[in-house]
C-alpha cells in the first residue's frame, strides 16, 4: 500500500508543478515591456506623440517636453490595467506653477488653448497609493505652434498661392485636424484598454479553472487513499493486505 501512495503522490506533485509553471508563463506577460511610438511634423509646426508605461507599485515617474509659448497643449491620460485601473495625474509648468491639478483617476485630460510661456512642463504619473499593483498608462501630448502656422499661411499668401479665403480656411482645416487627432487618440485609449480588459478577464477565468482542477485531482486523490484504507485489514499480522 504504501508504494502505491508514494505513486500517487509524486504524480499530484508532478501535476501541480505543470500547473504552476503555466500560472507563471501566464503571469509573466503582465511585466513585458510596451513599444512607444512619436511622431513630429516635418515642417516644425508641432509635436504629438504617445506612448505606453508601466508604474512600479509605490512609484512616481514625471515625464518633461518643451512647449513654445502661444502653443496649444493637449494631454491626455489613461489607466490601461493593473488593480484598480485608477491612478493619480497632474501637469506643472516650467516654473513649478500647477498647470492641471492632481487627480487620482483612470482617465484625465487638459486642453489649453494657448500656453502662457515657453519651457519644460512636466507630465507626472503617481502610483504611489498601490502597494503592491503595477499600472500600464497611456500617455498622450499634442501641442501645435500658432505663430509657425500664422508663418507657414503668410509665407503662401506672399508666394500667391493662396487667396482671402484661403487663410480662414488653412485655421478651420488646423482646429479640425486637432479635433480629429484628440478623438481618434481618445477612441484608441478605449480600444486598448477594452483589450487588456478581455485578457485579464481570460486570465481570470483561465486561473480559476486551473485552481479548481487542483481541487478536484486532490479531491480524487483523498478518496482513493480513504477508499482503499477501508479495505485494510491487520488482522493476524497481514498489514496491508486487502481483505477478501
Amino acid at each position: 500500500m504504501l508504494p502505491n501512495h508514494c505513486m500517487i503522490i509524486k504524480l499530484f506533485h508532478h501535476i501541480l508543478s505543470i500547473i504552476i509553471i503555466i500560472i507563471v508563463i501566464n503571469h509573466s506577460s503582465l511585466i513585458k515591456a510596451e513599444n512607444y511610438n512619436s511622431e513630429l511634423n516635418a515642417e516644425n509646426l508641432g509635436t504629438a506623440f504617445e506612448f505606453k508605461i508601466h508604474i512600479d507599485a509605490g512609484k512616481e515617474d514625471c515625464f518633461y517636453q518643451y512647449i513654445e509659448q502661444g502653443s496649444s497643449l493637449y494631454i491626455a491620460f489613461q489607466v490601461m490595467r493593473g488593480g484598480d485601473n485608477m491612478a493619480g495625474f497632474y501637469v506643472n509648468g516650467p516654473k513649478g506653477e500647477t498647470i492641471m491639478p492632481y487627480q487620482w483617476k483612470q482617465h484625465a485630460e487638459i486642453d489649453d488653448s494657448t500656453v502662457p510661456q515657453s519651457g519644460y512642463y512636466s507630465l507626472c504619473i503617481d502610483n504611489k497609493p498601490s502597494s503592491f499593483q503595477s499600472k500600464l498608462v497611456s500617455l498622450y501630448l499634442a501641442s501645435l505652434k500658432r505663430d509657425e502656422w500664422e508663418k507657414y499661411v503668410q509665407e503662401l499668401s506672399e508666394a500667391d498661392v493662396t487667396s482671402n479665403n484661403a487663410t480662414a480656411l488653412l485655421r478651420n482645416v488646423q482646429w479640425n485636424i486637432n479635433e480629429m487627432m484628440k478623438y481618434l487618440e481618445h477612441s484608441k485609449q478605449q480600444h486598448s484598454y477594452d483589450g487588456y480588459l478581455a485578457e485579464s478577464n481570460n486570465r481570470y477565468v483561465q486561473n480559476w479553472s486551473l485552481l479548481q482542477c487542483i481541487i478536484i485531482i486532490a479531491c480524487s486523490i483523498v478518496q482513493v487513499i480513504f477508499v482503499r484504507k477501508l479495505f485494510e485489514s491487520n488482522e493476524f499480522g497481514a498489514k496491508g493486505k486487502v481483505r477478501a
